[in-house]
Parts: C-alpha cells; sequence; structure tokens
C-alpha cells in the first residue's frame, strides 16, 4: 500500500471504533501497530490480544522514533502532547478519514453514508459478501456479532473494501468509492458544516465521486436525498416504499412476528421473492434494501442475499436485546431525535399492547444545544421516560444545556418523565416502576449501556 516494507504506525485514541476497525485492519495486513488511549477498554484488549502495543495515557514518549505516521481523529486535540511530539519530529500526522482513503485507493470501495444507518447497513452488505464468500475487508462503526468484530481482514488480496463513510467531519469526501450509499440526511454536524445548505452540498459531492463506470443507492424516503438526486450527474438506483423506485418493498408484504421482520422487495418491478431480517422498523427495512440492492448490483444470487440477512446476528449497540423473561431490556446507540423516535416506534409496533420505559442519556453539550427543539417529538412512543446527564464526550459544559432542559422541553408530553441527573440512581428508580411485561430501553451514545447491562445481569443472577 504505502511502501513494500511493513513499517509502524501510531494511532493517537486507538480504542475509538474508527480507529480501532482501521488499526485491525492494518494489522492485518502486515504493518507493526502501536496505539495510545485513555483507559483499558474491551476493545483495546482485544486489539492487544492481536498483537498491538498499546500505551495508556498520551504522552510524548509514546511516540518513538521507527514510526513512518501517526494517525488521529477529529476527537484528538490538536494540543495533544503525542501530535506536537510527531510534528517535533517531522513525522507525519494524517486523519483517520485520510487512513482510509489510502486503503480504499487501489480496492472496489463500497462506502455507506447518512445520518443515520451507516452501521447496520455496512454490517448487513458485509455479512452478505463474507456469506457470498467474496472476503471483503470490511471497516465498521459498530462490533459485528457475526464476524466478533468491527473489523474484517482474512484476505489480503480481497477486491473488495466495504466501510462507513464518516460526514460528521467531512473526512467522507477523501474516499474514492465505486458504489456510494446514502441513507438519509439530517440536520446533524452543524457545528462542522454551520448549515443545512453545506450539509447538502457536502453530500451531493460525494454522491458525485463514483467514478463513470460506478453507482449511488439513494434511499427516495428521505426527502433531502430525493430532490439531491435531481443534482447527481453519476448513475444512481433508487430506493424505498414505492413502485416508482428501482429497488423497492412493497408495504402490503410487511409482516412482523416477534423480533423478525418479513418482506417483500423488487427490482423495476420484478419481485425478487421474500426477505427475512432479525431486526424491527421501516428504519431497518430501508437498509436491508440499500444491502439488497447493492448485492444484487454485484450479481450476488438472491438465494445467498436472503441467507446472508436471515443469519445476521446484529450490531453492537443496534437495539440489541439484553433479557427476555417477565420483562424485555433492549439497548440502543441512538441519540439523535430522528433516531429515537425510529427506535421508539419499531419497538412499539413490534410489542403493540407493552409498556415502553426508555431511559435516555443525551450526547455532548453542543449538540444538545443544536437539536434542543428536536427532541420535543422524539420520545412519543414511550410511555415512560428517564432523562439523566448529558454524556459529555470531553466537551466543556454550556450554560443553561443540561439533561434538565430537554426534561423541561418534552415533559408536558403523553409519557411519564422523570430527571434523574446521577445515571447510578436510575436502577433503584428501574426496581420501583417496572412490571411483568414491561419494555426498558437505554438510548444514547455515551456510558448508558452500562445501566441496561448492569440491570440485566442482576435481574438474571436474582
Amino acid at each position: 500500500m504505502f511502501t513494500k516494507k511493513k513499517e509502524k504506525i501510531h494511532f493517537v485514541g486507538i480504542g475509538g471504533i474508527g480507529m480501532s476497525a482501521i488499526a485491525s485492519v492494518l494489522n492485518a495486513m502486515g504493518y507493526t501497530i502501536t496505539g495510545s488511549d485513555l483507559s483499558k477498554t474491551e476493545k483495546t484488549k482485544s486489539l492487544e490480544k492481536s498483537g498491538i502495543k498499546i500505551f495508556y495515557g498520551h504522552k510524548a514518549k509514546n511516540i518513538e522514533d521507527d514510526i513512518i505516521a501517526v494517525v488521529t481523529s477529529s476527537a484528538i486535540s490538536p494540543t495533544n502532547e503525542e501530535i506536537i511530539e510527531a510534528k517535533k519530529k517531522k513525522i507525519m500526522v494524517i486523519s483517520r478519514g485520510e487512513m482510509l482513503a489510502e486503503l480504499m485507493r487501489l480496492k472496489y470501495g463500497i462506502a455507506i453514508s447518512g445520518s443515520h444507518g451507516k452501521t447496520t447497513t455496512t454490517s448487513l452488505i458485509s455479512q452478505i459478501m463474507v456469506y457470498a464468500d467474496l472476503n471483503p475487508i470490511c471497516i465498521i462503526g459498530g462490533n459485528h456479532f457475526n464476524l466478533k468484530s468491527n473489523a474484517l481482514c482474512e484476505d489480503l488480496n480481497s477486491e473488495y473494501l466495504v466501510c462507513e463513510a464518516d460526514e460528521s467531519d467531512g473526512s467522507f469526501l477523501r474516499l474514492s468509492p465505486v458504489i456510494n450509499i446514502v441513507t438519509n440526511i439530517d440536520n446533524d454536524h452543524l457545528d462542522y458544516y454551520k448549515n443545512v445548505e453545506n450539509l447538502r452540498v457536502a453530500f451531493l459531492e460525494f454522491i458525485n465521486k463514483v467514478p463513470f463506470y460506478g453507482c449511488s443507492f439513494l434511499c427516495f424516503e428521505d426527502n433531502v436525498v430525493k430532490d439531491l438526486s435531481k443534482s447527481a450527474v453519476k448513475k444512481y438506483y433508487s430506493y424505498g416504499f414505492s413502485d416508482k423506485y428501482d429497488f423497492y418493498v412493497d408495504k402490503n408484504s410487511i409482516r412482523i412476528e416477534t423480533s423478525t421482520t418479513y418482506f417483500t422487495a423488487y427490482y423495476k418491478n420484478k419481485s425478487l421473492g421474500e426477505f427475512e431480517i432479525p431486526l424491527i422498523g421501516n428504519h431497518n427495512i430501508l437498509n436491508s434494501l440499500a444491502s439488497i440492492g447493492v448485492c444484487y448490483h454485484l450479481d450476488i444470487d438472491t438465494k445467498i442475499i436472503k441467507e446472508g440477512l436471515k443469519t445476521f446476528e446484529g450490531v453492537g449497540r443496534r437495539l440489541n436485546k439484553l433479557y427476555d423473561k417477565e420483562i424485555i431490556i433492549f439497548d440502543d446507540y441512538a441519540h439523535h431525535p430522528t433516531e429515537i423516535k425510529a427506535t421508539l416506534s419499531s419497538i412499539k409496533l413490534a410489542y403493540k399492547d407493552r409498556r415502553i420505559i426508555a431511559i435516555f442519556q443525551p450526547h455532548r453539550y453542543s449538540r444538545t444545544e443544536l437539536l434542543l427543539n428536536y427532541f420535543k417529538d422524539a420520545f412519543e412512543y414511550a410511555d415512560n421516560l428517564i432523562i439523566t446527564d448529558i454524556y459529555a464526550a470531553g466537551e466543556n459544559e454550556i450554560a443553561g444545556i443540561s439533561g434538565e432542559t430537554i426534561f423541561d422541553i418534552v415533559k408536558n408530553g403523553n409519557n411519564k418523565t422523570k430527571y434523574i441527573k446521577n445515571i447510578d440512581d436510575i436502577i433503584p428508580e428501574l426496581d420501583k416502576m417496572k412490571k411483568d411485561g414491561d419494555i426498558i430501553l437505554t438510548l444514547g451514545a455515551g456510558n448508558i449501556s452500562r445501566i441496561s447491562n448492569e440491570y440485566a445481569k442482576k435481574l438474571l443472577d436474582s
């Protein structure tokens, strides 16, 4: 890739979900990988087992003289002492996005972008391609349960690379995919883009980045994506729930049996047959349809596509069922109002007569401030709601912005809402609230999953 000699590359913040996946792939390719992170996690322990040397704590001495490049992400401050030391030693400091682009440069790249659904769609495509023995290199923003990892690189000579294309910092525009997907475009990451128009311009550029022999898959259920398609100059396929689209699902064919969804998919009005997915919600039908479209385009047999989807075991923190006895406990990564509403509506549709107790941990002060007014209707499908304080993710507090601010906005809704500042006080509250038949759901991108996991363990041990 960079040179015939496999040299040393260092990752600052190697435990991050995107950074760890790229580090894993480079390690499998034979590069010597080192990294640093603030604390030991399951992910860093897994990386260490694979032979990667990890330093705990960011220190200048971690930047050894034989390193040829230091990889960093937008989460790492330019004042980090490892970054300063690397520059002092004239070692190249590159972004995570640039390294991902380098990995894709000589591959048949399949890049999945969009405000929501990237990780699930990437995981579904990866699952089908693995099932079809195409041996793709996969870089995923979550732990793929079938692969038991967020990365796969079993065939160093693989033709294909499947990855998430992260729009949050504009780095997806560095990629050179042959196929790309846009699942949706929402008012997110405006701290970077400043306004919605800049966000739209970036996505249009991404759509038009495919080569003349490539194509995009665009979800026409999203009005912004549909509108952008009018300015697309490269080939694209539309997908959604209308028979006017290239790939579509007949809504009348959809049926749900507990946590499994069945539907019939079509390509240009030709039936591809019935598909079964171990997922619920219209958003996951659309994620599955995108994966069907891409894999059909790759000439994968529909029988293999169906089996690949059917055997999908899920991806970390995407509506994971942790406990299923007298009550059900789910955990989900949703933290944007649109994601929250989609997740709650999916559960309500699948478990119509059950009470839903949702526990939400807002993520980052800046994001909470930007999206504040959109939370008002996000929890309408929750019967009871607990809001805890903001997971800062390293940010400084913003005056007047807290979990209680969201509580003040939603407390007059139809659900019974409580504000519990300290997440350690939530489990005692759940003990008082829960009744047989309830569904408990934790929501958030921070550490709120600790509560659902601890509560599930408590009930299993009781």
